[in-house]
């Protein structure tokens, strides 16, 4: 943004705590909102499994297991990235 705008380094100065202070109250909506997504996820999930026929309940629980690894690896590339 700071390029983009062309901001003095006085103009950078006043607005770097004012992004310092939000990006912790944004890190926490993402969070909450990761959580009450993974909560509908799990729910809608927990409504279709039973519906399907074994055979496709394991492909089902396959998928699952695979998408859940992609995120976890989301996640730690993410993590690193901070390091």
């Amino acid at each position: 943004m700071a390029e983009t705008l062309n901001l003095t380094p006085e103009q950078r100065e006043k607005i770097k705590p004012i992004l310092d202070q939000a990006r912790p109250q944004i890190a926490a909506i993402r969070q909450e909102s990761r959580q009450k997504i993974k909560a509908i996820r799990d729910n809608v999930r927990g409504q279709i499994r039973p519906l399907l026929t074994p055979a496709r309940q394991e492909k089902f629980d396959a998928i699952q297991k695979a998408r859940e690894a992609m995120e976890k690896a989301r996640q730690q590339m993410r993590d690193a990235s901070k390091s």
